[in-house]
């Protein structure tokens, strides 16, 4: 019996060994026969909706799902354009005139992608404003100098009659919550405000003197700035980022209550009703395929107008394409939007 009992134990020892032993083993393989994510940084360089895609990306696994460890990081216009030419980032979020100032300096910048072609901004006003003329003498907030809302502050002024440098202060606040914050300290006067943040200054008591969205040109928001390097020497990886953003803008417009929760977490909303109503704004006036407007390049160029290289510029230098262009080709964006 000791013997026979001796031998059943061992006989099950050895059944578990092999079972363990074969269990670790088909871990190991599939580990080793896992394709191997590629690393790619990105850049945002603004708390506001219109930068929301890439989280939207990020959160629903749709980067992993195309084979990519993407890491957002969030920096300003400034940084973000500087970190991309340094090679530290492969994609800078909405670095849009950016993009072309260094691009006409000789940089290989370029347009991926841009998922609006009108600015989702407010020129938000201290309510004592009651005409672009009592701007006169008064504090325009800006994130950054160059950035978009320094580009849109301008180009208001100047439809107004205003010099942006003589007849105003142009103060920079660096990000757009600040642009809020500083008008209720008094630091400013006034701003260009991106969803949510201009439907909170509303809500505080700050007044819209001018709807942005009606400005009578296109303008490019929510653009996806690389270098043509990326695109040739990285193709396969720049088409895969592609796949899981066009992914993104699809989850975006079919998945409300997903989409307000990424915007709510990554933002630091608080008001869900602000959220609902940006997000909303938004999904009215996005692209559903992300080309960069060739119009809107042609804005920027002519608020560029003090460069002497911009006034002969072809806007279409600035756009690639190419990559949306072979994923329409190959029917991806058919199999995306079904309807």
């Amino acid at each position: 019996m000791k013997n026979f009992a001796g031998i059943y134990f061992n006989l099950c020892t050895f059944g578990v060994s092999a079972t363990l032993f074969i269990a670790i083993t088909t871990a190991i393989g599939s580990a080793a026969d896992a394709p191997k994510l590629a690393h790619l940084r990105l850049a945002y360089s603004a708390i506001t909706v219109n930068q929301a895609i890439p989280w939207i990306s990020h959160d629903a696994g749709l980067f992993k799902k195309n084979g990519l460890d993407v890491e957002v990081v969030h920096a300003s216009s400034l940084t973000a354009l500087h970190a991309l030419l340094a090679g530290e980032v492969a994609i800078a979020q909405s670095v849009t005139d950016g993009c072309v100032t260094s691009n006409l300096s000789g940089a290989d910048t370029v347009f991926m992608g841009a998922i609006l072609d009108k600015p989702l901004y407010s020129f938000i006003v201290n309510p004592k404003i009651k005409s672009p003329q009592d701007l006169k003498g008064k504090r325009v907030g800006v994130t950054r100098i160059g950035s978009t809302p320094d580009a849109l502050a301008r180009a208001t002024l100047k439809m107004w009659g205003l010099d942006p440098d003589r007849d105003v202060t142009i103060v920079q606040l660096n990000e757009m919550g600040l642009l809020v914050q500083g008008l209720v300290n008094g630091v400013i006067d006034a701003a260009p405000i991106s969803i949510p943040s201009n439907i909170r200054a509303k809500n505080l008591g700050f007044v819209e003197l001018f709807d942005l969205t009606k400005i009578n040109k296109a303008y490019i928001t929510g653009s996806v700035v690389t270098r043509k390097r990326f695109i040739d020497g990285q193709h396969d990886v720049a088409k895969r980022f592609m796949k899981a953003f066009l992914e993104g803008m699809k989850t975006y417009l079919e998945d409300a209550e997903f989409s307000m929760n990424v915007i709510q977490k990554w933002t630091r909303a608080k008001n869900r009703d602000e959220v609902k109503e940006a997000y909303e704004l938004q999904a009215r006036h996005m692209l559903r395929v992300p080309r960069t407007p060739v119009d809107g390049v042609k804005t920027i160029l002519e608020g560029m107008d003090r460069i002497p290289a911009a006034r002969t510029a072809d806007p279409r230098r600035f756009i690639d394409s190419s990559i949306i262009d072979e994923l329409e080709k190959e029917g991806f964006l058919k199999t995306l939007y079904k309807n």
